[in-house]
């Protein structure tokens, strides 16, 4: 049976390796964007783990918080501009690894976020994870949720976006357990394929302890480009 996979996830801040993989083993990807967030709440929309000083370290960019406001369609929330920790953030990257193998190449990606001028978080986070897709030879269709017209929610979200793409199997990431009623998939006629990521140890210039689940551009600074790829593919083919 020839399946047709489809892999969601909210457009993270500079994502972890597991995120590219995802994209990399689905047929097409949406970005989940018109869902509800708490900008105030600590999600990986807007942080995400680097190394600085051998620890692990939260890069985190600064979002605008309307009082008014408790919840935000993602897509909406914006980021403060303004703030000093936008280049403090920045900076805290490039003196944490100017040493890398391969900075220049994570620099460069990381910039493609910091110099875009939308104020609005999502924009910029699906601009580094197209470009990034791009740089590894990650050809896939993407999709944006709020494009979707969709009415439900929860798990009956996810099934209602596989089916408006025609799509036949859902593909569920490692934390779905939590959550995830598979017997509604069932029910529904739609196949799960779980995504099944292990982690692939790489040589950390800055680390003697290997730490997973770093951003990629961790992953970048340190094997490259040319080196990621190929994690990924043979993650792929596994």
């Amino acid at each position: 049976m020839n399946l047709k996979v489809i892999a969601i996830h909210q457009p993270n801040f500079f994502p972890w390796l597991g995120y590219f993989d995802k994209i990399n083993k689905a047929d097409a990807f949406v970005y989940l964007d018109h869902v509800l967030m708490n900008p105030r709440t600590s999600s990986y929309i807007k942080k995400v783990s680097i190394l600085v000083n051998s620890i692990e370290f939260n890069f985190v960019i600064p979002l605008k918080n309307k009082k008014e406001i408790t919840f935000q369609p993602i897509n909406e929330i914006e980021i403060d501009v303004k703030s000093k920790e936008i280049g403090k953030a920045k900076k805290t990257f490039e003196l944490s690894y100017k040493r890398a193998p391969f900075f220049i190449e994570a620099y460069e990606l990381m910039s493609v976020f910091f110099s875009d001028s939308s104020p609005l978080l999502s924009e910029r986070n699906q601009k580094f994870i197209k470009t990034t897709c791009d740089k590894l030879e990650i050809n896939k269709p993407m999709f944006l949720s709020s494009k979707l017209n969709c009415s439900y929610s929860s798990n009956e979200l996810l099934i209602e976006i596989v089916k408006k793409l025609y799509g036949t199997c859902y593909m569920p990431g490692g934390g779905a357990d939590e959550y995830q009623q598979d017997e509604l998939f069932i029910k529904a006629s739609v196949d799960l394929k779980y995504q099944n990521f292990d982690h692939p140890l790489y040589s950390q210039f800055n680390s003697t302890k290997f730490v997973k689940g770093l951003s990629i551009l961790d992953v970048i600074a340190n094997i490259g480009i040319n080196a990621t790829k190929e994690l990924l593919q043979k993650s792929k083919n596994e």
